[in-house]
C-alpha cells in the first residue's frame, strides 16, 4: 500500500572542512532505514555558501541532494553533489559527480546491485570519469534489535576517465569490493564506516582505497552533531594529482 511522500530539507552549519572530498562515493551513508513501509519516497537536499575577505575575497559553495525510491524488494537511488571554492582571481576546488544505483533484494540477506556513476575533479586533474558496475551485497550481520548492521559488497565495474592537462584517457576494469558497518552503542548515538577497495584486474597497483567513518549524536529532537572523516588512496591519477587525501568535517544538523 502506497503512504505519502516523506521529504525532509537538513541544513549542516558549524563546519571545519581539511582538504577535499574522495572519489569514491559512500553510499552506505546515505541509505535510508529503519521504515515499514512497502514502498516510499525519500528526498532530501543541502545547500551552502560562504563570502569572506581578508585580502582575497574567498567563495565557497557547496550542494547536495539525494532522492530515493523504494517499492517492493527494489531499492533505487540517486545522488548529486558539487563544490566550488575560489579565492581572488584563482579557482582552488571544482568538483562535482552524480550517481544513480538499484538494488534488488534476491533473499532476506542478499541483494543485487547496479550502479552508474560521472563525476569531474579539477584539483585530482579529472576531466571526466564515467563508470558502470554490478555485483552483489550480503548482509553480514544483524543484531535482534536491528540496531547493529555489517554489510559486504562485491562488483565488477568498467571505468573510463579523461585526464585533463594533457593527461590522456584511459579505460579500466575493476573489481570493487566493499565492507560497511553501523553501530548504535547508545540513544540515538550512530557510528557509520565503510571501507572501499577497487584494484585493476591488470594491475593491481593500480587501486583506489577509502575509508570513511561518521559520528552523530542527538543534541535535542531536531539538532545533532556530527564528525566525519575521510581518507583516500587513488593510484590511477596522474603524477601531478596527489595520490592520498583527507577530509575532516564537523558540523550541526538540524531536522525540520
Amino acid at each position: 500500500m502506497k503512504t505519502p511522500a516523506k521529504y525532509f530539507l537538513s541544513t549542516t552549519f558549524l563546519f571545519l572542512q581539511i582538504s577535499l572530498l574522495s572519489q569514491i562515493v559512500n553510499i552506505e551513508e546515505r541509505r535510508v532505514t529503519g521504515t515499514n513501509d512497502s514502498t516510499y519516497w525519500y528526498g532530501s537536499a543541502q545547500l551552502g555558501a560562504n563570502v569572506s575577505k581578508v585580502k582575497e575575497q574567498v567563495l565557497q559553495l557547496n550542494y547536495t541532494a539525494q532522492v530515493q525510491y523504494k517499492r517492493g524488494k527494489s531499492l533505487t537511488l540517486l545522488l548529486v553533489n558539487g563544490n566550488f571554492l575560489r579565492a581572488g582571481d584563482e579557482n582552488f576546488d571544482e568538483k562535482a559527480f552524480a550517481h544513480l544505483r538499484y538494488n534488488y533484494k534476491i533473499v532476506d540477506k542478499l541483494s543485487t546491485e547496479t550502479f552508474a556513476q560521472v563525476q569531474y575533479n579539477k584539483l585530482l586533474l579529472i576531466e571526466s570519469r564515467t563508470l558502470v558496475g554490478t555485483g552483489l551485497r550480503y548482509r553480514l550481520l544483524k543484531s535482534k534489535d536491528g540496531k547493529q548492521r555489517v554489510y559486504g559488497g562485491l562488483a565488477y565495474l568498467y571505468e573510463h576517465t579523461r585526464f585533463l592537462e594533457g593527461g590522456g584517457t584511459e579505460n579500466w576494469n575493476r573489481l570493487s569490493s566493499y565492507i560497511s558497518f553501523t553501530f548504535r552503542p547508545g540513544e540515538g548515538v550512530k557510528l557509520i564506516n565503510t571501507t572501499y577497495y577497487q584494484p585493476s584486474f591488470s594491475d593491481f597497483g593500480n587501486y583506489r582505497f577509502a575509508s570513511e567513518s561518521r559520528v552523530s549524536s542527538p543534541l535535542g529532537k531536531k539538532l545533532s552533531l556530527f564528525t566525519n572523516f575521510t581518507f583516500t588512496i587513488d593510484e590511477s591519477l596522474p603524477s601531478d594529482a596527489p595520490t592520498s587525501t583527507y577530509r575532516w568535517l564537523n558540523g550541526l544538523t538540524y531536522r525540520f
